[in-house]
């Protein structure tokens, strides 16, 4: 079983998330909310629309051995 990180908030809204950043984006003329990217500074992993959001899809990235390599043969 794969142990789930800790949060560790940092400012300005950031959420370092084990491997994972959360962090909000600008509200701009389209998105009137401020939304939260999952990245882990190569891939994105999408957009949220609030912060619980975020951090519980990056628990269920967890969920899933983040840390694993994928199977070559798999696709």
């Amino acid at each position: 079983m794969t142990q789930i990180p800790a949060l560790e908030e940092y400012r300005k809204g950031r959420v370092k998330f084990g491997k994972l950043l959360i962090r909000p984006l600008r509200k701009n003329a389209i998105v009137q909310i401020t939304q939260y990217q999952v990245s882990d500074g190569e891939y994105s992993y999408g957009r949220f629309d609030s912060k619980k959001q975020a951090i519980s899809f990056a628990r269920q990235l967890y969920g899933r051995k983040i840390n694993e390599r994928v199977n070559e043969n798999s696709a």
